[in-house]
Parts: C-alpha cells; sequence; structure tokens
C-alpha cells in the first residue's frame, strides 16, 4: 500500500504540471541499471549501508516515475566495485562520491555530469598515525604498513598514494571505510592509514603526517552516452521538481552542475596513478614502480 501511495502520488504531481510527452528513459538494456555509491567516500550508515532500505525504495519509486522506465538499483559501498562498474559501462547513470566522478570523466566520453551531489564539507586528504608513533614525516613512512581505502576512492586512494610518491612499502591494505581503517590503525594492523581531514578524530590519538593541499570537489550525478543521446531532460527536471523525495544525504543540488575546472587538476593525479604498478593487497609496494598493463583490482571486492 505504501508503494502504491508513493507511485500514486509521484504520477498525481506529474499530471498536474499539464500533459507530457516525454519518453521513457531507458539505457540499452530495456531498464535503467543506476548505480548508488552516494556522495561521500569511505562512509556508511548506523547499519552498515549506504542508505536505509526505506530511503532506497523511494528513490527507486523516484526514478522509475520520472524514467519511465524499469530501474534497477544497485547500491556499491566499494569504490573499486563500482570502478569497475563504470568501466564495463554496467551503469546507466550512478550517484557518485568525488573520486569516481573523476574515474567516470576518464571513460573515453562514456559519462557526463548533470547534477552536483554532497554538501562542503572541507575534506582533505590526509595520511596520519598514531601519536605515539616515532614516524613524524613522509620520508620515515618507508617500510610501513599503509591502510587505504579501495580504488577508486579520492581521499583515501588516488591522493594518498600520489603524495607517497618513491616510498617503498612493507605491505598495502585495505578497508571499505575510514571507520574500519581508524580501527586498523589504533589495533596495530597498519602503521599509517589515509585518512579524510572532514571526519572527526575525537577520542582517537592521533597525529598528521600530511595534509595535501587540493580542495575536493563534491560527488555528481553521471548519465551514460546512451542515455544523454535521448532526451534525458525532462527525466532530470523531475528529479529537480522532486528533490524533497530524494535521500537528503544524497545531497543533490537542484540546478546544479559540477565544477569541471575544479575536478581537471584532480582528474589528471587520477589518471596519472591510474598508470602506475598499483598495490595488491597484502602484498610490499613501491609507490610509482612500473607503468600497469593489466590494472587488476586491488582492493577488496
Amino acid at each position: 500500500m505504501r508503494r502504491l501511495l508513493i507511485v500514486l502520488s509521484l504520477v498525481l504531481g506529474a499530471c498536474a504540471a499539464g500533459p507530457s510527452d516525454q519518453q521513457a528513459l531507458c539505457g540499452p538494456s530495456g531498464r535503467l541499471r543506476v548505480g548508488l555509491v552516494g556522495s561521500e567516500e569511505g562512509r556508511r550508515g548506523s547499519a552498515g549501508v549506504i542508505l536505509a532500505e526505506q530511503e532506497q525504495f523511494k528513490l527507486q519509486e523516484l526514478l522509475m516515475a520520472s524514467s519511465r522506465c524499469d530501474v534497477l538499483l544497485e547500491p556499491v559501498l566499494s569504490s573499486e566495485q563500482a570502478r569497475l562498474r563504470l568501466r564495463n559501462r554496467e551503469w546507466d547513470l550512478a550517484f557518485l562520491p568525488p573520486g569516481l566522478t573523476a574515474v567516470a570523466l576518464e571513460q573515453e566520453g562514456q559519462f557526463s555530469l548533470v547534477r552536483q551531489l554532497g554538501r562542503r564539507q572541507n575534506s582533505k586528504s590526509q595520511l596520519i598515525v598514531r601519536a605515539d608513533s616515532r614516524f613524524k614525516t613522509r620520508a620515515d613512512l618507508r617500510g610501513t604498513r599503509l591502510g587505504l581505502l579501495p580504488r577508486g576512492s579520492l581521499t583515501g586512494f588516488y591522493l594518498p598514494l600520489f603524495n607517497l610518491h618513491g616510498l617503498t612499502l612493507s605491505r598495502v591494505g585495505y578497508e571499505l571505510t575510514y571507520q574500519d581503517l581508524m580501527q586498523g590503525l589504533q589495533n596495530g594492523k597498519f602503521d599509517v592509514i589515509a585518512w579524510d581531514g572532514a571526519l572527526s578524530t575525537q577520542g582517537t590519538d592521533i597525529r598528521i603526517i600530511h595534509e595535501d593541499t587540493h580542495a575536493i570537489p563534491l560527488g555528481a550525478l553521471a548519465l551514460s552516452q546512451p542515455l544523454l543521446a535521448q532526451d534525458y531532460k525532462p527525466f532530470v527536471q523531475k528529479l529537480d521538481d522532486n528533490v524533497s523525495q530524494l535521500p537528503p544525504s544524497l545531497g543533490y543540488a537542484t540546478g546544479m552542475i559540477p565544477d569541471l575546472l575544479m575536478l581537471q587538476e584532480l582528474r589528471a593525479i587520477v589518471s596519472k596513478v591510474e598508470g602506475w604498478s598499483l598495490p595488491q593487497a597484502g602484498q610490499p609496494y613501491v609507490v610509482y614502480g612500473t607503468p600497469s598493463r593489466s590494472m587488476p583490482g586491488e582492493g577488496p571486492r
């Protein structure tokens, strides 16, 4: 009954706006495949998910009503899994955090950004150690155990590696969230971890080894070329008109297109790091090393 009421309210809203000859907006598969990673990197709700079940349900219903197409919603917590979905063109549209937004733009023009996601939080990519650690500078980190978010994260993967260029690490490990990285630092699993400076460290005794100076852009709603080749604007307009139906945590910004200029330098960093031979979980690693040919997935799946 609740599902029927939600769909009915959206249909009535569309009817109130007047008649429309909008065509269904579907992907090549005949339905709309939607990637849901959210607007923030390395974070999850109290239940360990991106969105609560009811929020996912409401989002799917709104997307169905706005596109007039069957919607397959795929929440993905791992940025590495999401990166592979983008590379393999498995999504028609996706709600992406900053790092994956840059990755999407590097896919040979297969995606374009149509709306901004997220809220300004003064994010900064940091490398942190425990306060009692003997490591004081980046140069001291030779031979240490590094904790990262999976490949695809800007603050938790690309920028930390970019800032450790030239170092040899004894082991690289991955966690899905910053919370898990912090736990690994505190229990001795890692010597140093990637961290987002916008997150609270209250209750933990840590020290910042390095803070990257790049401003972190917001996330984006990205559409694939098959959708962009259709009349997608009525779909986006319906999302704008029904923004109150979207989960607040997505930070969907009505009428706001992401700042591509702000992304330009970070896209170059992502592209550069993607060209390296990247670290395998649990293995020693020389940051940079040799160019990668196969670019296998490194993070947890």
